[in-house]
């Protein structure tokens, strides 16, 4: 027994015969516009190409959004030990730095009041104090 949805499909789907008049007919070719070659045909299909640095932005971008990579024990001491050298002194150091608000590194200049490495924090003329351990690098 053939399924009457089937039916239904087959005529509304494969009845050509509404172009009977025009199925064998040669074709006839444009006269406002040139052939095009295949090449440019083939190019209709390719991505698009003005977006091609867009990747590259993308990339950039997720890097800064990276997840919040922490530092060995060895290069925590280091960043310590530097930033108790720079602190009370005059000196602008730049600060590439977790923060934890946003979920992204950001960098900043500023000049270091204190250091309380008992507390994990790091105390700067004009910003806010931020964690010991979400300091990257100190230059």
């Amino acid at each position: 027994m053939i399924d009457e949805k089937k039916i239904i499909e087959q005529k509304l789907f494969s009845d050509t015969s509404r172009y009977n008049d025009i199925i064998n007919r040669p074709y006839q070719p444009s006269k406002g516009h040139l052939p095009m070659p295949r090449s440019d045909r083939a190019g209709q299909f390719a991505p698009f190409a003005a977006l091609t640095g867009f990747g590259n932005l993308i990339q950039k971008k997720a890097e800064i959004y990276t997840h919040k990579k922490y530092l060995s024990a060895s290069a925590e001491r280091r960043i310590i030990k530097k930033l108790q050298m720079l602190a009370g002194t005059k000196s602008t150091v730049t600060i590439n730095y977790f923060n934890d608000e946003v979920g992204l590194y950001e960098e900043f200049r500023d000049q270091v009041s204190t250091v309380k490495v008992e507390r994990g924090k790091v105390f700067f003329n004009q910003r806010p104090a931020i964690a010991i351990a979400n300091i990257k690098e100190v230059r």
